[in-house]
């Protein structure tokens, strides 16, 4: 009987590389005067996500799909809800306090995206609502 290799190892290693590679890449460019831009920050938040789902669940897929893994994914995402909800109010008021924005409505792109997570949530759950009647 062949000994079957655990995925789980070799999949964290290739994210540890991954990481230090974009890691390693990353600081070359700063040491060379070039600037961190919207793609270096946004792969550094990518591979950190990854990481975290591979800690979180490893390579065992049923575990996130079996009814503790839908309790643990529904928890955890309504505390981010309203973590977001709370984060961006925060960065709204005091973008609005730096920045001295009276009378207006302050940085609009912050608002909005302030005002499309309150509505998110209440939206989805009236779709799902409906579609259990």
């Amino acid at each position: 009987m062949k000994k079957r290799l655990s995925r789980s190892p070799i999949l964290i290693t290739l994210v540890g590389l991954l990481c230090l590679l974009v890691i390693g890449l990353n600081t070359v460019e700063y040491l060379r005067g070039e600037p961190f831009d919207q793609g270096d920050v946004m792969t550094l938040v990518m591979l950190f996500v990854l990481a975290l789902h591979l800690f979180t669940w490893g390579t065992d897929f049923k575990m996130a799909k079996d009814e503790m893994g839908k309790q643990i994914t529904h928890h955890s995402a309504t505390i981010s809800y309203h973590i977001s909800a709370l984060g961006l109010f925060v960065f709204w008021i005091v973008d609005r306090i730096v920045f001295i924005r009276k009378g207006d409505f302050g940085n609009i792109t912050l608002f909005a995206a302030l005002c499309f997570v309150l509505v998110l949530h209440p939206l989805v759950q009236f779709f799902v609502a409906r579609r259990y009647r």
